[in-house]
């Protein structure tokens, strides 16, 4: 597995985390949580963007 799916793999994983915790959390977490996931979002695609292929 090469390194850049380890990346994407890692990023999906956090996403769905937060996902899970805003969904349990409640309205105030969301505060926290949607600037949290639109950080790992961007990494995530920046990441993408740079691959070889």
């Amino acid at each position: 597995m090469s390194a850049e799916a380890k990346k994407s793999y890692g990023s999906t994983l956090v996403l769905l985390m937060l996902g899970v915790l805003a969904f349990y959390g409640g309205s105030t977490w969301l505060l926290v949580l949607i600037p949290a996931a639109v950080l790992v979002w961007r990494a995530a695609g920046e990441s993408a963007r740079k691959s070889r292929n």
